[in-house]
Parts: structure tokens; C-alpha cells; sequence
């Protein structure tokens, strides 16, 4: 018979590696960093989608601007069956009286009606590359951080190393 090694709860495995678990031989330094770590996670959760959200439909109402700035769509009448294509979006062998919609520029040309749905794509790509820079921005940041973090442990190592040396030098 086996023995089953103890399986920790997955609470008890992040809490280690977020450094949440009470260790006692964690140095000031360890615990800082889990802190600052802990935060960074709760902006990215928090601020992100919110500022995804925020420019996505910034870059949507920018979007229905600039659609509203080209051709309006006007509902225009057959007045005679058009037998070929026509100047006009009209299927062939349209029935005279038959309505179809076609959009008018400033200059009162036909052009294509306006798509409102144009700028959908952009939206959330644009609310997706705004979340991915926050992830990555913060990640610079929290890598910044255990830099600085990792040079003050060494610093605090080496200075223990020289007054041990110099307490074994007597």
C-alpha cells in the first residue's frame, strides 16, 4: 500500500505563490512584492474592461460619425421597370412602384446607402489591443518593480556577507 502525499487546495497553492500564506522566513521585501503583485491583478480585472469598454465605444460613436457624415439613405420609387442595370441600385425587372433604398451624397449623387455596422470590427479591435497594451503596461511595471526589488535583496545579502566576514576576520 501507497502512501498519498498531502495535495493542498488550490487556495492554499496560490495563496503560497502569491506569498499570502504566513510564512515566516518571508522577507519584507517578499511580502511587498506580493502585495504590489496583488494589486496589479485587481487593475487589470477592474480597469481594463473598463477602459476596453470605454474606447471601443468611443471608437463606435466616432464610427456612427463619420457614417453620419456620408450619404444619407433616402427610399426612392420605381417610376418605369428597369430592363438593365440601372444608374440606380434597382434589381432588373423591377416593377414600377417598387421602393428600394439607395444612399445621396452632399451633392445630391447616388452612392451606396450608409453601413451602420462598418465600424463594429474596429470597436472591439480596438477594445481588445487596449486591454492587451494595459496587460502588457502593467507587466513592464510589476517587472520594474521586482528589478528594484531584487537589487535591494542583494544589496541587504551582501551587506550581511561583509559583516559576517568581518565578525570571522577576528
Amino acid at each position: 500500500m501507497r502512501a498519498v502525499p498531502d495535495r493542498q487546495s488550490w487556495k492554499a497553492r496560490v495563496a503560497r505563490e502569491l506569498g499570502f500564506d504566513g510564512n515566516p522566513l518571508r522577507r519584507a521585501s517578499d511580502r511587498a512584492e506580493a502585495w504590489i503583485r496583488a494589486g496589479l491583478l485587481i487593475i487589470l480585472l477592474t480597469a481594463g474592461p473598463m477602459a476596453a469598454v470605454a474606447v471601443g465605444q468611443w471608437t463606435a460613436r466616432a464610427g456612427d460619425t463619420e457614417t453620419s457624415l456620408q450619404p444619407h439613405a433616402v427610399r426612392a420609387v420605381v417610376i418605369q421597370p428597369a430592363a438593365a442595370p440601372a444608374r440606380l441600385p434597382v434589381p432588373a425587372g423591377a416593377a414600377t412602384g417598387t421602393a428600394v433604398t439607395v444612399g445621396l451624397n452632399a451633392s445630391g449623387r447616388v452612392t451606396r446607402p450608409p453601413q451602420r455596422g462598418d465600424f463594429t470590427f474596429a470597436a472591439v479591435l480596438t477594445a481588445v489591443m487596449t486591454l492587451t497594451v494595459i496587460a502588457l503596461a502593467l507587466l513592464v511595471l510589476l517587472r520594474l518593480v521586482q528589478g528594484f526589488l531584487n537589487w535591494r535583496r542583494l544589496a541587504t545579502w551582501e551587506a550581511a556577507l561583509r559583516r559576517w566576514q568581518e565578525h570571522e576576520a577576528f
